[in-house]
Order: structure tokens, then C-alpha cells, then sequence
């Protein structure tokens, strides 16, 4: 019996901090939108984070202009319209994580997964007739406070949020 109870309350607590939504990214915007798209444990919590490598053919994690990609997990990103196929992992609390994976390596299935959420893309879009550009710092401030959920450039907007349903929730990232 008490097998049975601890084998239930670690499922339930993976569950809990599992990765909890899939998310929509859709760039409406004229530009291409380029720079770090990072994943991170929830709550702000110590733990490994991730960053996308960049998406062929561009040289960083990029959405291009009229773009829209959904991720419904870490190890599926390498199946969607504009496909992570490796991820790059820091971890502080044990460096022997540190490394780069593939989309779908066991590590990032069976760990990332479990302790990971979505949580920012750090980025800039630039106008290229003019050279106007704006930087972006878009995010889950909950996890990560240095991140803002809806900022307002000089040629453009964006805006991070979760919708919840009774399906469950489903995180976006819009530009505009």
C-alpha cells in the first residue's frame, strides 16, 4: 500500500509541474521576428531552462512575417510548421545536464517535459526599408520577471498570455 501511495503522489506531483500547455505563436506583423525563445522551470524555481536553436533557413530562432507555428511539447517542436529540432539546455543545479539534445532525445521528453513551461522570447524585428526596429523581452513575468506579457514597439506590439478552457490551457504569443 504505501508503494502504491508514494507511486501516486510522485505521478501527481510530475502533473503538477509538468509542462502544462501547448502554444500558439502567430507573428501578423510585416517583419520577421528573430532572437531567443527559452523554456524554464514554473514559478521562477531553480532548475534548467532551454533555448531553441535557431529554425532553417534562418541563423536564430526566428517566426517570419505572417508566420504561425503551435508546439504542444517540448519533444514534438521538431514535427510543427517552423520545427525546433535541438534544443540547448543549461542547467546550475547539476552541469552534467548542460548540452544540446535533440527535439526528441529521452532527456527532454521524460525530464524537460516534466519541469518545464514556456516562458519567453526575446526578440527583435526590424523594419528593413528604414532600419527602425524593436526589441522585445515578451514572457511569463511569473516565471521570469524581466519578461513583459504585452509591449508596445514603434512599429509594432506584442502580447504573451494563457487561455483556459475546459480542455485545458493553451498558451499564446501574438505580434502585431
Amino acid at each position: 500500500m504505501k508503494k502504491i501511495s508514494l507511486a501516486l503522489s510522485l505521478a501527481a506531483g510530475a502533473f503538477a509541474f509538468a509542462q502544462s500547455s501547448p502554444i500558439i505563436i502567430q507573428n501578423y506583423s510585416t517583419y520577421d521576428a528573430a532572437g531567443r525563445f527559452r523554456t524554464a522551470p514554473a514559478g521562477g524555481a531553480a532548475g534548467p531552462y532551454m533555448y531553441a536553436a535557431p529554425n532553417t533557413p534562418y541563423g536564430m530562432y526566428t517566426i517570419p512575417a505572417g508566420g504561425a507555428t503551435q508546439y504542444d511539447s517540448f519533444s514534438t517542436t521538431g514535427t510543427a510548421t517552423f520545427p525546433i529540432v535541438k534544443w540547448y539546455v543549461t542547467d546550475y543545479t547539476n552541469p552534467a545536464n548542460n548540452g544540446s539534445y535533440a527535439y526528441n532525445h529521452p532527456f527532454i521528453s521524460t525530464v524537460m517535459n516534466s519541469v518545464n513551461e514556456w516562458t519567453s522570447f526575446h526578440f527583435f524585428i526590424q523594419d528593413p526599408v528604414t532600419g527602425v526596429s524593436d526589441e522585445y523581452k515578451l514572457g511569463d513575468p511569473t516565471i521570469d520577471p524581466a519578461f513583459s506579457n504585452s509591449i508596445t514597439g514603434s512599429i509594432s506590439s506584442a502580447d504573451w498570455f494563457t487561455i483556459t478552457t475546459p480542455s485545458g490551457p493553451t498558451t499564446y504569443m501574438q505580434i502585431f
